[in-house]
C-alpha cells in the first residue's frame, strides 16, 4: 500500500476518533522489525480495532465509542514529556522491591528458626 493512501486511511480513523498511525521503515517499531515490513497503519487503543476494521471496511460506518483524537495525543505528550510521571513509577518500584527484599530478609530467618 503506498505512503498517500496509508495517510488517507489514517485520517479517516483519526476523523471518527480512532487515533492511528503510519510506522515505515524510518519510524521506531512497536515490535520488532522481523514481523512487520515496509509501511503499515496502526492504532493505538486496542479495544478500538473491531471499529477501525469496520470503517476501514465501510467508510459510512459509525464508531460507537470515539475518542476525542486531539485530546488523546495531548494527554499522550504530556504523559511522554513529563518526567514526573517517571520518577513516580521509579519510586513505587522501587518501594516494592524494597519491602520484598525486607520481608524476604525476615522471613528467610524466620523460617530457619521454626525449623530447628
Amino acid at each position: 500500500m503506498r505512503h498517500g493512501e496509508l495517510i488517507a486511511l489514517r485520517d479517516l480513523l483519526e476523523a471518527n476518533g480512532i487515533p492511528a498511525m503510519i510506522q515505515s521503515d524510518d519510524t521506531g517499531r512497536m515490535l520488532t522489525p522481523f514481523l512487520t515490513r515496509g509501511q503499515s497503519l496502526w492504532i493505538y487503543i486496542d479495544n478500538q480495532e473491531d471499529e477501525a476494521r469496520a470503517l476501514l471496511e465501510d467508510p459510512e460506518h459509525v464508531v460507537a465509542n470515539p475518542v476525542d483524537v486531539e485530546a488523546f495525543y495531548e494527554l499522550t505528550r504530556d504523559i511522554r514529556d513529563d518526567p514526573s510521571v517517571m520518577n513516580r513509577v521509579m519510586i513505587h518500584l522501587g518501594i516494592t522491591v524494597g519491602l520484598i527484599l525486607i520481608l524476604m530478609l525476615l522471613v528467610i530467618p524466620l523460617i530457619r528458626w521454626l525449623a530447628r
